[in-house]
């Protein structure tokens, strides 16, 4: 997709329009984009000729006028191989096209490999071919806000914080919920409380371990790092490996801070004949269907995702509109699904 510049550029659709009235490709471009007023003559017979073409002003000229798209690009990290990841940001986009709809803007979705310590925003083409008016954006490490570099759009972050950025931000409450999930576990007399996490290079990640560890303090649990792994990638390999170690040191609880890892510790303890929750009591973080189908139905932290995505969205057309989004940091509370693998007595419910 190319800007159209000159007249030679034009599309085809334009030059049969004038071919069909007669009139000059400027008089048809003028008359189409309302950049110079035309005869009414000559616009009856534009008119025509649009309704017998089905010809549709090209976008990008319209761009050209206003200097605006209407195009907003979300970007999220992709799929490596061997790295089983859950549906949470498809229902982020979700919540993200459905508002843009609302508003009259389109999407663009982009991805980025998080393994590239050199990933720069602003090399990714949708960006540097000037076709989007802002950004919605989830950053791979905490520590690299040079990420942003080449970005001279609007951004909000999603999901994850940049360490030292004061850009717009919506994500859950991470590190509450953590709390949430421990003191739970607590309730049902576990003491040996293991952590299966993902890097900590992800804010999402840092603030659930963060988590962690305040509610083992408050609770006056030791904080055992034989009992901890974190820094894994989402899979369910990784997950059955961290199972593994954490049960040979004596786990009798573990919170998986993913949806994947929990998967992979359902996996691991099941084929171990392990039973949930008699012998190790399990939180896992997000709540999806599959949750709720294995035996014994699994209590997880349920994120707002699409919500998520709809305030996040909300809060770039606010910048686009030059309204700085007031509050600039929004943090969406989650609710813990409590069924029965955390071995407490409840029933199934949400607090």
């Amino acid at each position: 997709m190319q800007l159209p510049l000159t007249i030679k550029e034009l599309p085809m659709g334009l030059k049969e329009i004038a071919r069909m009235t007669g009139l000059s490709i400027t008089t048809v471009s003028h008359a189409l984009n309302g950049t110079r007023a035309v005869s009414q003559k000559s616009m009856a017979l534009i008119r025509d000729a649009v309704a017998k073409t089905g010809y549709r002003p090209n976008g990008a000229a319209q761009a050209l006028k206003t200097q605006r798209t209407n195009m907003i690009a979300l970007i999220i990290p992709s799929t490596e191989p061997n790295n089983s990841t859950n549906c949470f940001f498809f229902d982020v986009l979700g919540g993200v096209k459905q508002t843009l709809q609302e508003q009259g803007y389109d999407l663009i979705v982009s991805t980025y490999s998080e393994n590239d310590p050199h990933f720069l925003l602003g090399g990714i083409p949708v960006l540097q071919k000037n076709w989007i008016d802002g950004v919605l954006f989830v950053p791979g490490s905490r520590r690299r806000a040079e990420c942003l570099t080449g970005v001279d759009v609007p951004v909000v972050l999603i999901d994850r914080r940049l360490d030292g950025v004061s850009l717009p931000f919506v994500g859950s409450d991470n590190e509450q919920a953590a709390v949430r999930a421990i003191e739970l576990l607590a309730q049902s007399g576990r003491r040996r409380i293991g952590y299966i996490g993902g890097t900590l290079d992800f804010s999402s990640a840092y603030d659930r371990y963060r988590g962690y560890q305040k509610a083992l303090a408050a609770l006056g649990l030791a904080h055992d790092f034989s009992l901890i792994a974190y820094e894994l990638d989402y899979s369910l390999e990784s997950a059955r490996n961290a199972a593994r170690s954490l049960v040979r040191y004596g786990a009798d609880a573990i919170f998986a801070a993913n949806s994947v890892l929990t998967m992979g510790v359902v996996q691991y303890l099941n084929e171990q004949g392990i039973r949930i929750p008699e012998q190790i009591a399990l939180v896992g973080f997000d709540d999806y269907d599959w949750t709720q189908i294995v035996s014994p139905p699994i209590t997880a932290v349920r994120q707002d995702a699409r919500g998520m995505g709809a305030r996040g969205a909300h809060m770039l057309i606010e910048l686009l509109a030059g309204n700085p989004p007031d509050p600039a940091a929004v943090v969406l509370p989650s609710a813990l699904a409590v069924r029965q693998s955390h071995g407490g007595t409840r029933g199934p419910d949400t607090l």
